[in-house]
């Protein structure tokens, strides 16, 4: 079976303090680096451990390990998103 493509950050099309007022750069920078990242590196972990469990044929609770795959992927997609509609000045 095929190995699951990992999800990326995104780079960001403009400067940090490309959207301040509305935005300052502290704000982008902690929701683009942090929490951004943190939905794609959990939906990396989440992939990563469906691959191990799939080689090892261990079981996993499908139905709490897709729920929480989705959160990571919804997370990831909106910020996507608002990153490449976000107005700048």
């Amino acid at each position: 079976m095929e190995t699951a493509k990992m999800y990326q950050l995104p780079k960001l099309k403009y400067d940090y303090d490309a959207p301040a007022p509305v935005i300052s750069e502290d704000l982008l920078r902690l929701h683009h680096d942090k929490r951004h990242a943190a939905y794609v590196n959990g939906a990396n972990t989440i992939l990563q451990m469906m691959n191990k469990s799939r080689e090892d044929q261990a079981d996993v609770d499908t139905r709490a390990t897709f729920q929480e795959l989705s959160f990571h992927i919804g997370g990831h997609l909106l910020h996507s998103l608002l990153w490449e509609h976000q107005q700048t000045a």
